[in-house]
C-alpha cells in the first residue's frame, strides 16, 4: 500500500504544477463577443422566394424535428423539409389561390405558420396550421410534405401574426390531445360567434367524418370569451406552453382584467384528465428589477430543472422544477402598454411557489366569492363555501357527494407570485430562452430581437453573469429553440435563418486562468475546463482520462496558492504528502492550498 501511495503522488504533483502555471497567467475580461464561425455547424437561410416588393411576408415562423432526423420549417406562405444537416429536401407553398375560402392573392394574404407539430399519435404525420382559410390545419406526410392527407375543422389557429401556442399532451381518458391557446383578433370566431381562447382538441379521426380532425366539444373542451371581452377585443399574447404533473400550462401577457388598463404577465393551467376545462385557473407572475421597477411583459419562457448550484440557492432539491422567463419593460408609463422596449430581465420562479399560488386561487374562488372570478370568460363564477380544499377540485370543481354541487368555474389568483430578476439588460430585448445544465452549473441560452445569442451563467438565485454574446443574424431570434441533449447541439430560429450551433467554444480560452474563470468569475465558460494533459481548454468529454483527479480542472475550481517553487525546481519523485486543512505540502518550502479539490 505504501508503494502504491508513493507512485500515485507523482502525476498529482505534475497536475498541480500545471495548475500553478495557469493561475498566474489569467487576463481580465468581461462579456466576450463570440464569432459565429466558431459556433456554427450548419444553417438554412430563407430562400427568399418572394421578390423584393413582397419581402415583408418572407420570414420563418416555427420549426419542428422528427424522430428520423428531418427538420421542418414553417414560414409565411411556405413549408420546408430539411435534412439533419439543414440541406433542403423539399418545399411547398401553403398558399392556394384556387381554394374556395381564398379571398385574396397569396402575396397579400400572408399565410403565417401558426402551428407546426409532429403528430405523435400516428406514424409519418405532421400537423401544420395557418393563419388564413379560417385558421384550418392540415395533416401532411412527414416524408412528402406536399401530400395533404386531410384538413381540420376551422378556427384552430390565430389569424395573421396574432399569437398561437400549442402542444400535444395527455387529455381525458388518457388519450393524447392538442392543446391550443390563441389571441383574439375580432375575426377568429366560430359559426356560433364564439371564440375559444384555449381549447383541448382531439387527434382522433371519425371514420364517418374526415373533417373531424382537431375538433373540440364546445362545452367540455373549450374556454370562451364573454361578449364584453369580444366587444373590446380583449387581447392575450401567449408565448409558451408546457405540461407538468397532469396539467397543461400557458404563459402570456395581457391586461389584468376586463376593467383594467394595467398589463401584467399571467400563467394559466387546465387539468388534462378532467371531464371539462371548468377548473381553469390563472395567476399573475411579477418580475421586479433591483430598483423595484416591474418588467410587465413576458417574452418567452422555459420549464425545466435547475442545476445543483442554482437549486441549492433556491432551496430546492436537484429534481425540482422551475420556470425560467424573460421579461421586457413596456413603452410609456409602467404597465400601461403591451409594446415592449429594449430593456429586459431574466426571472426564475420555483414551481413550488407557482403551485401554491394556484392552490390559493382555487381556495379563494371556493371560499371567498367572486373577487376570484375571471370577468372576461363566459360562465365564470366563484362561491362562498366554508369547506376544506380537496385536490380533486383542481380538476373537478364539484362537491364530492351525490349532489355534486358546482363550486366554481374559472378561478384567478389575487396576489402575484413575486421574484427579483437574476440579470437585467438595458438596451436589449430578450426574445427566447432555453436552459442547459453542465455539471453543477445552469446556463441560459437567450435570443434577442437583434439576432444575438446570449450565454448567461446563472450562478445563484441572486447572481448571474452574461459571459458571451454571439451575433447570429440581423433579424429577431424567435421563441422556437431546441437543444439535442445527446449531441449538445443547439438549433436556433430567426425570422430569416435556422442555425445549428455548438454550445461552447472552449478553444477561445488559451490559458487555464481564462478557461476556469479564476479572474473573480469574470472569465471562462461553465461548459469548459482545463485539460492538464493537453494543456488546453476543453469540454469534459474531450479530455483523456478526465475522470482522474486533476486531469480536468472544472470551471470555477477556485485555487489559492500560498507559496510557489519555480517550475523547474519541483522534485522528480514525491515520497510524502501531508494534507491539512485542504493544503498539500509537497516539500518543506512548497505548500499549495485549494479552495476546492475534485476527486
Amino acid at each position: 500500500m505504501e508503494s502504491c501511495r508513493r507512485h500515485s503522488t507523482l502525476p498529482w504533483a505534475i497536475a498541480l504544477t500545471w495548475s500553478i502555471i495557469c493561475v498566474n497567467a489569467f487576463t481580465t475580461s468581461a462579456e466576450r463577443l463570440g464569432d459565429l464561425s466558431d459556433y456554427e455547424l450548419a444553417s438554412f437561410d430563407n430562400p427568399d422566394i418572394l421578390d423584393k416588393t413582397q419581402r415583408r411576408a418572407s420570414k420563418f415562423n416555427h420549426f419542428a424535428l422528427s424522430d428520423h432526423g428531418d427538420v421542418y420549417v414553417g414560414a409565411v406562405n411556405w413549408l420546408y423539409r430539411l435534412e439533419s444537416s439543414l440541406k433542403m429536401i423539399q418545399n411547398v407553398s401553403t398558399c392556394d389561390d384556387s381554394r374556395p375560402d381564398s379571398v385574396m392573392p397569396c402575396h397579400l394574404t400572408n399565410n403565417y405558420n401558426k402551428i407546426l407539430v409532429v403528430d405523435s399519435t400516428r406514424p409519418n404525420s405532421l400537423i401544420t396550421c395557418g393563419g388564413v382559410y379560417d385558421g384550418i390545419c392540415q395533416l401532411r406526410q412527414l416524408q412528402d410534405i406536399s401530400n395533404v392527407m386531410m384538413e381540420s375543422v376551422p378556427n384552430v389557429a390565430g389569424f395573421e401574426d396574432a399569437s398561437t401556442v400549442s402542444m400535444i399532451a395527455l387529455g381525458k381518458d388518457g388519450q393524447e390531445m392538442l392543446y391550443v391557446a390563441v389571441t383574439y383578433t375580432g375575426e377568429n370566431v366560430n359559426d356560433q360567434g364564439n371564440f375559444p381562447t384555449i381549447a383541448r382538441r382531439t387527434l382522433e379521426i371519425n371514420r364517418y367524418d374526415q373533417s373531424s380532425l382537431l375538433s373540440a366539444i364546445q362545452r367540455d373542451d373549450s374556454i370562451f370569451f364573454n361578449d364584453p371581452a369580444k366587444h373590446t377585443i380583449f387581447s392575450i399574447k401567449y408565448v409558451a406552453a408546457f405540461a407538468h404533473s397532469g396539467f397543461t400550462y400557458f404563459v402570456a401577457s395581457q391586461k389584468e382584467d376586463l376593467n383594467s388598463a394595467q398589463f401584467v404577465t399571467k400563467m394559466s393551467r387546465v387539468c388534462q384528465c378532467g371531464p371539462n376545462l371548468d377548473a381553469y385557473t390563472e395567476i399573475t407572475l411579477q418580475c421586479s428589477g433591483s430598483d423595484g421597477s416591474v418588467y410587465s411583459l413576458v417574452q418567452a419562457a422555459h420549464f425545466g430543472p435547475a442545476g445543483p448550484d442554482l437549486a441549492a440557492s433556491l432551496g430546492l432539491h436537484a429534481d425540482e422544477q422551475v420556470v425560467y422567463t424573460v421579461f421586457a419593460k413596456n413603452q410609456g408609463a409602467p404597465g400601461t402598454s403591451d409594446v415592449p422596449i429594449d430593456h429586459s430581465a431574466l426571472c426564475v420562479y420555483r414551481m413550488t411557489d407557482i403551485l401554491a399560488a394556484f392552490r390559493e386561487a382555487v381556495r379563494g374562488c371556493i371560499q371567498d366569492g367572486n373577487t376570484y372570478s375571471i370577468n372576461y370568460l363566459e360562465g365564470s363564477f366563484c362561491s362562498t363555501f366554508g369547506i376544506p380544499i380537496l385536490d380533486r377540485y383542481f380538476c373537478i370543481p364539484l362537491t364530492d357527494d351525490a349532489i355534486q354541487t358546482p363550486l366554481f368555474q374559472y378561478a384567478k389568483g389575487i396576489a402575484p407570485v413575486p421574484t427579483t430578476a437574476i440579470i437585467e439588460l438595458p438596451g436589449t430585448l430578450m426574445s427566447s430562452i432555453i436552459i442547459t445544465i453542465e455539471f453543477n452549473h445552469t446556463i441560459a441560452l437567450i435570443g434577442t430581437s437583434r439576432g444575438d445569442l446570449l450565454k448567461v451563467h446563472m450562478e445563484s438565485s441572486t447572481a448571474s453573469r452574461l459571459y458571451e454574446r454571439i451575433g447570429v443574424d440581423t433579424s429577431p431570434v424567435l421563441q422556437d429553440v431546441k437543444v439535442n441533449e445527446s449531441t449538445r447541439v443547439l438549433l436556433l430560429l430567426t425570422e430569416q435563418k435556422l442555425v445549428k450551433l455548438r454550445e461552447e467554444n472552449c478553444g477561445q480560452y488559451t490559458t487555464c486562468g481564462t478557461c476556469i474563470g479564476t479572474d473573480a468569475g469574470n472569465d471562462g465558460d461553465p461548459y469548459c475546463g482545463w485539460c492538464t494533459l493537453k494543456r488546453r481548454c476543453t469540454r469534459y468529454s474531450d479530455c483523456p482520462s478526465a475522470d482522474v483527479s486533476t486531469r480536468w480542472l472544472a470551471y470555477n475550481a477556485a485555487i489559492n496558492i500560498t507559496d510557489v517553487a519555480p517550475y523547474d525546481n519541483l522534485p522528480i519523485t514525491v515520497t510524502e504528502q501531508q494534507v491539512r486543512d485542504r493544503c498539500i505540502e509537497i516539500t518543506s518550502n512548497l505548500q499549495i492550498c485549494y479552495g476546492m479539490i475534485q476527486k
